[in-house]
């Protein structure tokens, strides 16, 4: 077998209004002027990503780059802060308070969940924003506009702890017009090397498939990232953007073998940065393979 050339993962990315919770209930459109690319290669002796996972993982893609696929971030985010720990089924869990930077105040909003391996939680509970981009359960009343906490009535997400798996949310507008994104990953698997920045994030149960994240490389460089799985070893070509961010993906797996590590390093102009991640081949599930493509639909108001 010959080792695989790169390929690219199609992302649809629509115009801006149908990035919008009003557009995204229906499945996008691919639209060959506006897609983006996410790199990506699987190794010789691993076997080629399913179509289906690769729609996942530019699905992932949109959401960590606030709806933006592999482009520059939205102006309206997420920002997460960590509150305290809770006691759940998993073991203790980290609470966090959410902030919707950015999004106007005079909204109805729902919020939306994606977990790696499953489909997106629509939340039907609505959720409102004061004047510092705190979320909350509750309208705020006017003397409530200038807080930044609020316990008892601001909105907490609970995030599942693990090391490299992230869980992404979505604040969206009933109307339609504003949704914010955010990743929280409590345990990130990320190495510094000077201002270069690596991460690995597992984008699908067993780390089937894996999003590496490059941030503070030089802009518009071609940075080669070289993922080493088992003793096969692959190289990936990545153009950084203007603030030096890039993304590419990788699968793991190796025939024939059950458990290993996916070892990336990324080659910057006065940097190295490498990190690692175990993958598990046991624990794959098909559900990573059939969370549907659209970006998160504002929850809809409960129906009567």
């Amino acid at each position: 077998m010959t080792r695989p050339t790169a390929r690219f993962l199609l992302i649809a990315c629509c115009v801006i209004a149908q990035l919008q919770p009003a557009a995204i209930a229906k499945e996008p459109k691919q639209k060959e002027k506006d897609i983006a690319g996410l790199p990506y290669k699987f190794f010789e002796h691993g076997s080629a990503p399913s179509e289906e996972l690769l729609v996942v993982l530019a699905k992932q893609l949109h959401w960590d780059n606030g709806g933006a696929g592999n482009l520059d971030r939205m102006a309206v985010h997420l920002r997460f802060e960590k509150v305290d720990e809770v006691k759940t089924a998993d073991g203790d869990q980290p609470r966090y308070r959410v902030y919707a930077e950015g999004a106007p105040e005079d909204k109805v909003y729902g919020l939306s969940t994606l977990e790696v391996g499953k489909v997106i939680d629509n939340s039907v509970q609505d959720v409102y924003v004061n004047a510092q981009g705190l979320v909350m359960t509750r309208r705020p009343n006017p003397e409530e506009e200038g807080l930044t906490r609020m316990p008892g009535s601001e909105l907490y997400v609970t995030p599942k702890s693990f090391p490299g798996l992230p869980t992404r949310y979505a604040v969206g507008s009933r109307d339609g017009t504003v949704t914010a994104f955010g990743t929280i990953d409590p345990i990130p698997v990320v190495n510094f090397d000077r201002l270069c920045r690596l991460e690995a994030r597992i984008g699908a149960p067993g780390a089937a498939a894996v999003l590496i994240v490059a941030d503070g490389f030089t802009p518009k460089m071609r940075l080669a990232i070289i993922l080493e799985s088992q003793g096969d070893i692959v190289n990936i070509e990545a153009i950084t953007d203007h603030n030096g961010h890039a993304v590419v993906a990788g699968f793991p797996f190796i025939q024939g073998q059950t458990k290993g590590i996916l070892k990336a390093t990324a080659q910057g102009q006065n940097c190295l940065p490498s990190v690692q991640i175990p993958w598990d081949s046991t624990a794959a599930a098909p559900a990573a393979q059939t969370a549907p493509a659209s970006t998160p639909a504002a929850p809809a108001a409960p129906t009567k």
